[in-house]
């Protein structure tokens, strides 16, 4: 089985994009080689395909970009000795990365949501049936604090910022997905959804400090039971992969199947 037969198996589960121009492709490798295994992460590391190499496997499948833009153009690195490297690794060792990102978020439910909701046990209080990379979930009453520790815990975050008040009693918590400047009316729409009585808590990836984070602030000062969790953007998304391991493995049993996480770039002070 070759790696272009692997990903032909993964795309026939999907329904064709709404739109054109994907960044899901193969971004290194030869797609006709054979396939001696599968390793999925949130982001290509060199831990990851050192860790790939140990595994016996050649195809990494992997969310976000490998090569530093989100369309993984290199054009304009000739010359970068990192992504040198990674290519002589890679080349090295016969190995392909193949890119699964936007079929993933147009999957109903959301592929990556859904490893998140399994991974915190969240799935049965999902509100919504076929749910996107937004959702809301409804959680028996807890304090922030208990959320948050919680989250912690469940994935194996080393930190994560909250801002609120951490006695404050919440349960309907929003994953938004990712918070980003825009410099028009898309900036409102996070605070107004935290301002709804549905929603007690945002949970997205990233934020922009001056957008919803001085709302929040503001309305726990107010004595509101309003708040936000930020865990990062891959630390929220890496358990999609874990989801999409268990999909690979059962569309090709007669491969090893993996998943590696890239873990959490960061480290505090």
């Amino acid at each position: 089985m070759t790696h272009q037969n692997v990903i032909d198996k993964l795309l026939a589960t999907y329904a064709p994009l709404p739109f054109e121009n994907s960044c899901d492709s193969f971004k290194a490798g030869n797609p006709q080689d054979i396939c001696t295994g599968v390793v999925t992460t949130c982001v290509l590391s060199i831990d990851v395909i050192r860790e790939a190499v140990r595994l016996g496997c050649n195809l990494i499948i992997v969310h976000e970009p490998t090569f530093f833009t989100h369309d993984d153009d290199t054009d304009w690195l000739t010359g970068n000795t990192v992504y040198e490297e990674m290519m002589r690794m890679l080349a090295g060792h016969r190995m392909a990365v193949w890119r699964n990102h936007d079929h993933m978020h147009a999957a109903r439910p959301d592929e990556i949501m859904v490893g998140v909701l399994e991974e915190l046990g969240w799935t049965q209080y999902v509100q919504e049936k076929d749910y996107g990379f937004r959702t809301l979930v409804t959680l028996p009453e807890t304090t922030l604090r208990e959320l948050a520790q919680h989250i912690r815990d469940r994935l194996n975050l080393s930190t994560g910022r909250i801002v609120g008040n951490p006695d404050a009693r919440v349960s309907r918590i929003a994953l938004c997905g990712h918070i980003f400047p825009s410099w028009n009316a898309e900036e409102r729409k996070p605070t107004q959804l935290l301002s709804s009585e549905d929603v007690d808590v945002l949970f997205p990836c990233e934020i922009i400090d001056w957008t919803v984070v001085p709302y929040v602030r503001n309305a726990a000062q107010l004595g509101m039971n309003k708040a936000l969790i930020q865990a990062g953007h891959f630390n929220l998304e890496e358990p999609g992969m874990r989801y999409m391991a268990k999909k690979i493995a059962q569309l090709v049993p007669e491969l090893p199947v993996h998943y590696a996480p890239a873990g959490d770039p960061y480290f505090f002070v």
